[in-house]
């Protein structure tokens, strides 16, 4: 009997060992090929003779004013299906979260940016079609303007499909998958990651998503990235020591020619009409900056501001009756059981007087009884 269960077993285990693969291997298989490719096409930079480093994947390349040349980037399908594809330029900008951003822009572009990479790098066509598993080639017009730039013009050729765009046009919260292929464009090939004359613009307060904030807008007017910033911002009232609020951040970067609105969040505290202080210090291995600014909150912008946001404590109508009950039944409760505890303590002390009454007369008791016995036998 124990022969055959063996049997049994391990004949089962071979039929698991042998189909197991079969129900395990294209699950990986499939999802190992969205995780690579989600958008249905792969991209890649085809580097040009102006190339400067070669061993990038992105495009940096050197310009001359007025100078064309044209760059190519290979865009091949990796599925069956046509696919439209739109391509843009878009500028590098800093993003709220402390990150360089290659996005359309949602905002005029910094005052002190002269020229912007989208100024004279054109896509020659902004949608292609692919069809099945089809590559072509898309080709980017650059043709710098006549006056000659210092540091770098800093963005990115941005591929997305043409269906991914409209599921993110009609939801609110999407992931937006896209390739971007960085595009670097340079003059002199100098150091670009050491911009040292940051500056502290402004402090505003402000709803950012419903929340209130005091932002710190930090200027970068050079053309040339600042690397590696580690940001702490506090908030004080003017004239005190005492810190209300504080925001760091680690590993920022900002795009050439930008700013960045680091924000410090203000949390559910209201806010309270007066004079404040915001105090920045920034550094990395180039540079220290420490900044200070005072700013004002009227008793008008306060109560909008603590009225508008959607981080707030408030409190419904019937909460104090429910908590003068309750604090009134944990009153009851606590009256009640000291009663009951005064009552246990006086019980418990007259039944030991009882015992100890019992214990007296059963003892005269037996005194009585062997003073008689005393007396029988003489």
């Amino acid at each position: 009997m124990i022969v055959q269960l063996k049997k049994i077993i391990n004949y089962y285990r071979l039929v698991l060992f042998i189909c197991l693969p079969l129900f395990i291997s294209p699950i990986h298989s499939i999802a190992a090929e969205k995780e690579t490719d989600p958008l249905g096409f792969v991209v890649q930079a085809i580097r040009p003779d102006t190339q400067i480093e070669t061993n990038k994947s992105y495009f940096f390349i050197e310009t001359k004013p007025q100078e064309t040349q044209v760059l190519k980037v290979k865009v091949k399908s990796t599925q069956k299906d046509p696919l439209k594809i739109n391509i843009f330029v878009a500028n590098g900008t800093t993003g709220s979260t402390g990150n360089i951003e290659y996005d359309k822009p949602t905002k005029e572009l910094d005052e002190s940016l002269k020229h912007p990479l989208t100024e004279f790098v054109h896509v020659e066509a902004p949608e292609i079609t692919l069809e099945n598993f089809e590559e072509k080639i898309v080709e980017l017009s650059v043709t710098p303007p006549k006056d000659s730039y210092e540091g770098i013009k800093l963005g990115a050729v941005v591929f997305q499909s043409v269906e991914e765009e409209e599921k993110t046009k009609k939801q609110t919260i999407s992931s937006k998958y896209q390739y971007k292929i960085g595009l670097i464009t340079t003059e002199t090939g100098e150091e670009y990651e050491n911009a040292k004359n940051l500056q502290l613009a402004s402090a505003k307060l402000g709803l950012k998503l419903g929340r209130k904030q005091v932002s710190a807008v930090i200027h970068n007017p050079e053309p040339k990235i600042a690397d590696n910033l580690k940001i702490e911002a506090t908030v004080s009232k003017k004239g005190s020591k005492n810190i209300l609020k504080k925001q760091t951040v680690d590993n920022a970067r900002m795009a050439p020619n930008s700013t960045y609105e680091f924000s410090v969040d203000w949390g559910i505290d209201a806010i309270d009409p007066g004079e404040y202080t915001l105090n920045v210090h920034a550094q990395n291995n180039e540079e220290d900056w420490k900044w200070e600014k005072d700013f004002s909150v009227s008793a008008e912008k306060a109560k909008k501001m603590n009225e508008e946001t959607v981080f707030k404590v408030e409190s419904p109508d019937w909460l104090p009756y429910v908590v003068i009950l309750a604090i009134g039944s944990f009153i009851l409760v606590v009256v009640i059981l000291t009663i009951r505890n005064k009552r246990w303590k006086k019980m418990v002390q007259e039944r030991a007087k009882k015992r100890k009454a019992k214990k007296a007369k059963r003892k005269k008791a037996e005194q009585v009884k062997r003073k008689a016995n005393k007396r029988v036998k003489e």
